[in-house]
């Protein structure tokens, strides 16, 4: 008896410290985010195109009132905005008169879904495994089977209390990588972001 437990123990201490489950791990954190009612954070965004080493950097503010609602203001390198409630989407820019509106399906957007589709649905599209990292965060790692064509892999690296998202990271069919760093969450006092500009015209499609 003494010897089965002592190669428990070195069984044990040998394992990479893994979270119970990657589904359990996403279901607290979108419940976690949906709680917490409207937020705002940080961002700088990294987009290296496939077969490059290095791309494109822009920074501005991220703010997400979950279950339905993100938006995205950059500010670095140049000013432009984008606003999703639900399957609407405003795309729009300060300096011009018109912006852009239009319908998309959040459940065919990989990236999206992550925050958005039902975490019963993403467990039909996606393999997950998840890891405790050594200074408490976790890393969410999902991907689609080998059989799906169009592939796509997401890691999201998620604070110790498991109700921040810090990092996201994909890459899409075409092997283009987006990175997302995000940071200094803050409550939102109002949901006025969540409206699109009214002193606009908006062009459909």
């Amino acid at each position: 008896m003494k010897r089965i437990a002592l190669l428990l123990l070195i069984a044990s201490l040998a394992a990479p410290v893994t979270a119970e489950s990657p589904w359990s791990l996403l279901e607290e954190l979108r419940g976690g985010l949906v709680e917490a009612g409207p937020l705002t954070a940080r961002f700088v965004q990294t987009f290296v195109p496939a077969g490059f080493e290095s791309g494109d950097r822009e920074a501005g503010a991220f703010s997400m009132w979950l279950p339905s609602c993100l938006r995205w203001n950059y500010q670095e390198p140049e000013s432009k905005h984008f606003l999703l409630c639900g399957e609407e989407v405003w795309s729009w820019n300060d300096l011009e008169p018109t912006g852009r509106h239009y319908i998309i399906d959040p459940e065919t957007e990989p990236g999206l879904d992550l925050l958005l589709v039902d975490v019963d649905k993403l467990r039909l599209r996606y393999v997950a495994e998840s890891a405790k990292q050594s200074d408490g965060t976790y890393l969410l790692h999902l991907r689609t089977p080998p059989e799906v064509a169009q592939s796509f892999a997401a890691t999201i690296r998620i604070d110790p209390v498991g109700e921040r998202v810090l990092s996201l990271e994909y890459t899409d069919a075409e092997g283009n990588r987006t990175r997302f760093d995000i940071s200094d969450y803050q409550d939102l006092k109002h949901t006025a972001l969540f409206q699109a500009p009214r002193d606009l015209e908006w062009a459909d499609g």
